[in-house]
């Protein structure tokens, strides 16, 4: 499975203003809805939400990576989000969080959901990925800096 694939471009957002990390997944999930994916991205947030209560998904090195289920996306959509000023998502190694990898899968598709959390780990493992991301200047750069950091990961 290829992240890039379900990485929509109109969810790639550059530049990202954000008070804290209960705002940064509002704009986030905005993005879903404005991109016609979710009616209900108050239902999503909350969703989100609840998930940030049992553990941070700020899994380090700068990464976090919100993610939940929704009936109303068909297989999963994924969104990227650069912050432009990092922010505190209480992550496992302290770091504030420049890059969000928002994961939103239907209810019925736990795979996929698994295999994105372990590509998006596994990518961070093997290249500075964050750092990478943090340059790019419009949503292609990140496509294909995804893109790029899948294909080595795959060499591994």
């Amino acid at each position: 499975m290829k992240l890039f694939q379900y990485i929509k471009r109109e969810l790639i957002i550059t530049g990202l203003r954000a008070k804290d990390k209960a705002d940064a997944l509002r704009r986030v999930t905005r993005a879903f809805k404005q991109a016609g994916l979710v009616e209900k991205d108050g239902e999503l947030l909350s969703r989100l939400m609840t998930r940030e209560k049992v553990m941070t998904t700020g899994i380090g090195k700068g990464l976090a990576v919100p993610h939940a289920f929704s009936e109303e996306i068909e297989d999963m959509a994924i969104a990227v989000a650069l912050l432009s000023k990092e922010v505190d998502f209480q992550s496992l190694d302290q770091e504030p969080v420049k890059v969000i990898f928002m994961i939103v899968a239907n209810d019925r598709r736990t795979d996929l959901n698994l295999k994105a959390l372990a590509g998006i780990s596994r990518m961070t493992i093997h290249t500075p990925l964050v750092e990478r991301l943090r340059s790019a200047r419009d949503p292609g750069e990140v496509l294909s800096i995804i893109q790029e950091s899948e294909g080595q990961v795959a060499h591994h």
